[in-house]
């Protein structure tokens, strides 16, 4: 499974990189067509918006299987034992259920977005909000596999 987490881990990094040089060439050209040509693109900032939001979306799931979320960890690095394992389980709950509510308003948000178009892109907005309910899927199965892990080490400092 590891090899399996792994893998899809890496094609996540390879989809932000990509992500982030588009957004990187867009506002470039975007800055460059307003100040030289004195005519800005009428496209750039909406695709720059898109490719921002797929990119915090995908981010987000890879910060949670590197575990480099926002969480609270003072109190997690006291404790020791039984209390950490409880506690890192309880916090991976957490994160499962935000997955869940958020798989489950992103596939309604993709529906309604079904019957939508982009303004200046003319792309159809399930596409754009489709990330959503796929970021939810990748951060409830990371969650899961963090939850296995600890539950399955035994008294290591832990």
């Amino acid at each position: 499974m590891d090899k399996l987490d792994n893998l899809i881990a890496k094609i996540l990094y390879y989809i932000c990189a990509l992500l982030m040089l588009v957004m990187a060439v867009v506002i470039t050209s975007q800055v460059i067509s307003r100040y030289v040509f004195g005519s800005p693109f009428t496209w750039s900032e909406e695709l720059g918006r898109y490719t921002f939001v797929w990119l915090s979306f995908l981010g987000m799931a890879i910060a949670v299987k590197q575990g480099s979320h926002i969480a609270l960890d003072i109190l997690v690095n006291k404790l020791t034992g039984v209390k950490r394992r409880t506690l890192m389980v309880i916090n991976n709950l957490f994160v499962m259920v935000f997955s869940l509510v958020l798989t489950y308003g992103g596939y309604n948000l993709v529906a309604v977005g079904a019957r939508q178009s982009s303004p200046s892109l003319n792309l159809p907005m399930d596409l754009v909000y489709s990330v959503i309910p796929v970021s939810g899927i990748l951060l409830f199965y990371f969650a899961l596999r963090e939850t296995m892990k600890v539950l399955q080490r035994k008294e290591e400092g832990i």
